[in-house]
């Protein structure tokens, strides 16, 4: 009996000592990387309230995203970004409804991407779109990393090497697939 005591009394002195921990750790604030631009609240969408892309992304490729969505949105293009998401708005229900009302979803791959619940909750979203509602999921490779077999087996648009020319083309063919076909030139 002293044993099974004692395993039990560390066993509850570790658990104390890690909900401690993440109780302390979420009082300081985090380390975050310095973003491409100021980050700006998105305008609303237009009257129709839709968007032509939903940008899907992990936290930890957050200024990727950022830099991806401005570059569409310097095209003419009609993005939504979480980190546009304006002050006093819920995220959650503003992703829905940009999911909902998006005619593409894009998905920005890295090697952190499908470690993240939430973008694997936005993936299984952007997939049930693909089939409900004939709208178009685009994954955007920005590492060099295996997709999962829904999204490999659509053709990707490589933008794993920002500053080159196949990176231009490779957004230019992007921009071409999203643009809504009354604005198609």
């Amino acid at each position: 009996m002293g044993s099974v005591e004692l395993v039990l009394g560390v066993i509850g002195a570790v658990a104390t000592v890690i909900g401690t921990g993440i109780q302390v750790r979420d009082r300081f604030p985090r380390r975050r990387r310095t973003p491409v631009a100021p980050p700006t609240v998105e305008p609303p969408a237009d009257s129709g309230g839709a968007y032509d892309a939903f940008v899907s992304y992990a936290a930890a490729d957050a200024r990727t995203a950022l830099a991806l969505a401005t570059r569409l949105r310097a095209e003419g293009l009609r993005v939504f970004l979480a980190e546009w998401i304006g002050p006093g708005l819920v995220e959650a229900l503003e992703k829905e409804t940009a999911l909902r009302t998006s005619a593409n979803g894009l998905l920005v791959f890295s090697g952190t991407t499908m470690n993240d619940a939430a973008i694997r909750d936005e993936y299984a979203a952007l997939l049930q779109r693909v089939h409900s509602g004939g709208r178009r999921f685009i994954p955007v490779l920005v590492d060099d990393v295996e997709l999962p077999p829904f999204a490999e087996i659509r053709r990707p648009v490589d933008l794993r090497n920002p500053d080159s020319a196949s990176y231009d083309q490779n957004l230019t063919a992007l921009v071409r697939a999203i643009r809504p076909r009354s604005d198609a030139t």
